[in-house]
């Protein structure tokens, strides 16, 4: 990082040397700000954050190490330059102690401030490209986390929650429900004659009959509910809310009627249809792996019905 890019804040309580440096620096930082005590020089800072202070010891209202302390406790990385006339040695240590970054002795030699100054623009330069090192690869490994935990949870093909998750989901919905004392379904839906599709018309269009499948029935089921595929045309839906038969009836019906509408395939106009099997907690079961195994049951008997309809498991029995 060249000097030219760098913004300055300098702060001096003697105006003859504010004039002198501003005409020198004006034109060698990107920003150059300037304040006249060590307040000023405080507020400044937090407004403008500069990359580089540079500040006098001896100023009205707050001097310059008070000022130098308040700003690394913000950022112990600030880089800053004290400017002293006075031989302190404890000052100075106590400076040095608190991480003051160089000094410049009064008066100023112009030569030599601007070489700690273009010193310390390098070594900007050096640490930010070491820190983008570092959020880029920590980017990449988060994004490598995310892919690996979307391979892991999601459906390549339909991009809807997996076997996996969808079992995740099945038990915290479970846990959640008996904490609150409430109900909810959980739906089993086959595509019918699915292995027809990719016999018939070949893999190419069986996937695109699986995501049309998909979209058709996000478009008719709640913001909350859970859509998983846990089979080749197999489908799990947990059904959050809507407690009442009435409403499970109203969505198994929406289902069936967005699937059941022609699908168009490049020149062939494909007609679908699915099973759906529903299964109840608490009513039904208790345990994630029956109430599975129920609302599977409920499912195969409406395709023993003759396919293209709901049944509940309170019905089978």
């Amino acid at each position: 990082m060249p000097l030219k890019s760098c913004t300055l804040l300098f702060i001096e309580d003697d105006h003859q040397i504010q004039e002198l440096l501003k005409t020198i620096f004006e034109e060698d930082v990107e920003t150059l700000y300037q304040a006249y005590d060590g307040k000023e020089g405080l507020a400044l800072y937090r407004e403008k954050m500069p990359d580089i202070v540079v500040t006098d010891i001896r100023m009205p209202l707050l001097d310059g190490i008070e000022m130098s302390r308040e700003i690394k406790r913000m950022d112990r990385n600030q880089p800053i330059l004290i400017m002293s006339a006075f031989d302190e040695r404890e000052i100075l240590l106590d400076a040095i102690n608190f991480g003051i970054d160089g000094f410049i002795v009064k008066p100023v030699e112009v030569g030599e401030l601007n070489q700690k100054l273009h010193q310390i623009a390098y070594s900007l330069h050096k640490r930010r490209e070491v820190e983008h090192a570092r959020e880029q690869m920590a980017e990449e490994k988060r994004k490598e986390v995310q892919s690996l935990y979307k391979l892991a949870h999601y459906d390549i093909l339909t991009n809807i929650p997996n076997r996996y998750l969808f079992n995740e989901k099945l038990a915290l919905t479970i846990s959640k429900s008996r904490d609150k004392k409430s109900s909810f379904a959980l739906f089993f839906i086959d595509l019918d004659d699915f292995k027809m599709i990719n016999d018939t018309y070949g893999h190419k269009a069986g996937d695109y009959v699986l995501i049309s499948f998909v979209e058709r029935i996000k478009e008719v089921i709640g913001s909350e509910d859970i859509l998983a595929r846990i089979g080749g045309d197999e489908f799990a839906l947990i059904m959050k809310y809507g407690e009442k038969r009435e409403a499970r009836e109203v969505l198994a019906k929406k289902i069936i009627e967005c699937v059941s509408l022609p699908l168009q395939s490049g020149d062939t106009t494909l007609k679908l249809s699915c099973s759906i099997g529903i299964g109840t907690y608490p009513e039904d079961a208790l345990s994630k792996e029956e109430l599975m195994h129920f609302a599977d049951t409920a499912m195969y008997r409406s395709k023993s019905k003759g396919k293209s309809c709901y049944v509940f498991y309170e019905d089978v029995q």
